[in-house]
């Protein structure tokens, strides 16, 4: 989820940066999972488009978010709002057509805390139905075709994962969505700032940055050219609107399977200590040319345009009716 709580803070470009040339570790013949906390984002309906006419390998959907005392802006009655509002997804997009979309499950609740010790094996997993499936399809998947898990809010759900099984380091790379591009400091990270130093220090990362209006731009009145079905209905009259800035919007990770010209710059980086908002513990980047994260930091957003579009507007994905 993108929240008002961090403002945008591009990246410098310096010589850190590499143009778009330089190649993701993923594209769409990766098998695919999502995890997001927030249930109204245009990224639901383009993954299900995507996996209906084969475009995807889609293998697990998840909701996850940190809950109060920590993260006072999702109650756990919120989260478990949100897990329903993500099956009444799942079923109006299979009503409306959409083939092969997999079960959603409930995925993390809450927030992984830091040990006494300060060491990541010392942690405390929350478990849950999620990050089993993770664990599941990351062991049918290779280091070299990796599971890709395209996240848009907390990343607890695979750093829980991560513990539940070490083993699955080198065979996932998370597609993240934060706000900075110096940090896992924006809402994402401040959601689980300790889930994020896992992921950062353990997985391979990715990590989208909130800059230059990164995301598709899908008006309501445009909508009304898609089939007109259960799915078409429903993000027309949901509140607040599928796509930034009406509503939330955490599909660039997912952009980025299809068409990797989106991302136009990068840089890697690893990590560089620690700031604190509100009592939490947020992760900070220093460039770094041999880092294992990779952050983006610019992005073409008519190409974001232009492939939501053009796979909700495949007939073939409605064929399933």
């Amino acid at each position: 989820m993108i929240c008002c709580l961090a403002g945008i803070v591009p990246g410098a470009v310096d010589d850190a940066v590499k143009k778009s040339e330089t190649v993701l570790p993923y594209d769409n013949t990766n098998p695919v999972m999502y995890d997001n906390d927030w249930a109204n984002d245009y990224v639901d309906w383009y993954l299900m488009a995507l996996a209906s006419v084969g475009d995807i390998n889609y293998r697990g959907i998840s909701t996850s978010s940190s809950v109060p005392p920590y993260n006072r802006y999702m109650t756990a009655k919120s989260l478990a709002l949100q897990v329903e509002k993500r099956r009444e997804i799942v079923r109006r997009g299979r009503n409306s057509g959409f083939r092969n979309i997999p079960d959603p499950l409930p995925g993390t609740k809450g927030n992984l805390i830091k040990p006494a010790s300060g060491r990541i094996e010392d942690t405390q997993s929350l478990d849950s139905p999620g990050s089993r499936r993770i664990v599941e399809e990351a062991g049918k998947a290779t280091s070299a075709k990796p599971l890709v898990i395209c996240v848009g809010g907390p990343l607890t759900a695979v750093a829980n994962a991560y513990l539940l099984d070490n083993s699955i380091a080198n065979k996932v790379v998370v597609a993240w969505l934060d706000n900075h591009s110096k940090g896992m400091t924006g809402f994402n990270g401040w959601s689980d700032g300790w889930a994020a130093f896992i992921v950062l220090e353990r997985l391979r990362l990715v990590q989208f940055t909130v800059q230059s209006k990164p995301f598709a731009h899908v008006p309501k009145s445009r909508l009304r050219t898609l089939p007109d079905t259960e799915a078409r209905e429903y993000m027309l009259a949901i509140q607040p609107d599928v796509v930034a800035p009406e509503g939330d919007a955490d599909g660039p990770p997912a952009i980025s399977l299809m068409r990797p010209d989106y991302v136009q710059s990068v840089k890697r980086v690893s990590f560089d200590g620690w700031t604190t908002r509100d009592g939490h513990e947020m992760p900070l980047f220093k460039d770094d040319p041999n880092g294992s994260a990779i952050v983006v930091i610019a992005v073409d957003r008519e190409i974001a345009t232009e492939e939501w579009w053009r796979a909700m507007k495949n007939p073939a994905a409605w064929d399933g009716k």
